[in-house]
């Protein structure tokens, strides 16, 4: 490689309408088949053969139910809703592939630590080791209610439990199955030496259980970390737990002055800051020519639909976008929404509303790129050189046909240009992404016994 070796994700939902809001109407596209098993099938295998290190599935609980005060312009256009449960599509995607890796995303606001580790460990060892966890606290006040909760609570009280959540199913994953627990000696009769599994006695606030895992040890133990906060708390979290982090971001400077700092705070937090990997969400309209990319873009285009976004980034922002007016800038607000969204819409644009619609239509949070597979491989190339960048998260825009045209188009082009891989690594997926062992690094609180006093020190 002449310079760093760029990553790759697959970002998706799982449901008709994500990014590209309104696109599931568009004649070649396959998103109203989500609830097939065969959809996700082929798109694995699509991802596989562009050497994809990741199938990231992001996902919400509740419906954006703030546009207009009903969930009905979501439902409309399939805008986060409905939804499938991301887990349950891992085994079968795993199983149809051999070295694409996976990340679910997972709720530490309303899952328990017991039967969520039990349920990572068991994905663990079904992909063989290829799992990552995307830590979320929620957004949609709807989801909170769905739950049983009266609202959300305030945002950075949610990351105080997340932090303790993950010190329970660390010590789960971690401490509760030495390494030579499991025998399995037939001659002998003994599946399990039980003097290597302790119980582990989790006295938190929030969280308290005294158990042994359920679940005898996977392959990495702890899934690859994932987190996407970029609020002053989601980012001291993340700087604690993540190794890999998603950012949104609307300029070069701006994205590469949000990695310095966040590399800055993951030092401070007693961890080697090139432990963590950095990937920024786009959508990228590819084809031959830079005339044919444009050209699939505005026909594209012609299939968004605005009252989507605007249900969709209601939700997000916490605040009803149907009573902004059209022409007047978008105005920070503090909520207890999606403070990354509110940020990235607000203060690092001036936009009014139409101009956040209009930029926006096609891509959604993610940094809009459209040329030939040679100006969007060195558009990709220019990105991380000045940013410090790892990799993208590549969002679909016509199912599949959008992953279909990069893996055919774009991947050559890196390749050509020595900055993409032209074959997997073996290994897990921790294995894959730092080229180490598989446990999780010995610097990380999972590994240093994290507790319910570190998360009071928070």
């Amino acid at each position: 490689m002449t310079g760093k070796e760029i990553r790759l994700n697959v970002l998706e939902q799982c449901n008709p309408s994500f990014q590209a809001f309104g696109l599931w109407t568009h004649p070649r596209d396959r998103s109203t088949d989500y609830t097939s098993i065969d959809f996700w099938v082929d798109y694995a295998r699509i991802a596989e053969r562009g050497l994809f290190d990741n199938f990231f599935i992001a996902d919400v609980y509740g419906v954006p139910d703030v546009f207009a005060g009903t969930p009905d312009a979501a439902l409309r256009n399939g805008s986060q809703g409905p939804s499938l449960d991301p887990v349950v599509l891992i085994s079968a995607m795993a199983y149809a592939t051999e070295s694409l890796c996976f990340t679910v995303t997972g709720n530490a606001t309303y899952e328990m630590p017991y039967s969520f580790a039990r349920r990572m460990s068991t994905l663990d060892h079904m992909t063989g080791g290829r799992l990552g966890w995307n830590v979320v606290t929620g957004y949609l006040d709807s989801g909170a209610r769905a739950m049983g909760r009266d609202g959300l609570g305030p945002h950075d009280e949610r990351y105080a439990v997340a932090d303790e959540f993950l010190a329970g199913v660390y010590r789960l994953w971690e401490e509760s199955w030495e390494d030579g627990a499991v025998l399995r000696d037939k001659e002998n009769g003994l599946y399990v030496d039980p003097s290597k599994v302790h119980a582990i006695d989790f006295p938190g606030k929030h969280y308290r259980f005294n158990t042994i895992h359920a679940t005898e040890t996977s392959p990495q133990r702890t899934p690859v970390i994932f987190q996407a906060g970029a609020s002053e708390r989601g980012r001291r979290f993340a700087a604690q737990h993540a190794e890999g982090i998603y950012i949104n971001g609307t300029s070069r400077a701006v994205v590469a002055d949000q990695i310095a700092n966040f590399r800055k705070r993951v030092a401070d937090a007693g961890r080697d800051p090139q432990s963590v990997k950095v990937f920024a969400g786009v959508t990228v309209i590819v084809d031959d020519t830079t005339e044919a990319a444009h050209e699939r873009y505005a026909e594209y285009k012609r299939y968004t639909s605005v009252e989507g976004l605007m249900a969709l980034m209601s939700g997000a922002m916490g605040i009803d976008l149907s009573q902004y007016p059209l022409d007047e800038p978008l105005e920070f607000q503090e909520n207890d929404a999606n403070r990354t969204v509110m940020e990235n819409m607000t203060k690092h644009n001036r936009w009014t509303l139409r101009e956040a619609m209009e930029a926006k239509a096609l891509s959604g949070t993610n940094i809009p790129l459209v040329g030939s597979p040679d100006e969007v491989a060195e558009e990709l190339i220019g990105w991380i050189d000045d940013t410090d960048l790892d990799g993208f998260n590549i969002a679909r825009t016509v199912n599949h046909e959008t992953l279909e045209n990069f893996v055919d188009l774009v991947i050559p082009a890196l390749q050509e240009r020595r900055r993409y891989k032209t074959s997997y690594s073996e290994g897990t997926f921790r294995q894959k992404l730092f080229g180490s062992g598989s446990r999780i690094g010995v610097d990380h609180p999972a590994r240093r016994g994290w507790s319910t006093d570190d998360v009071v020190a928070q």
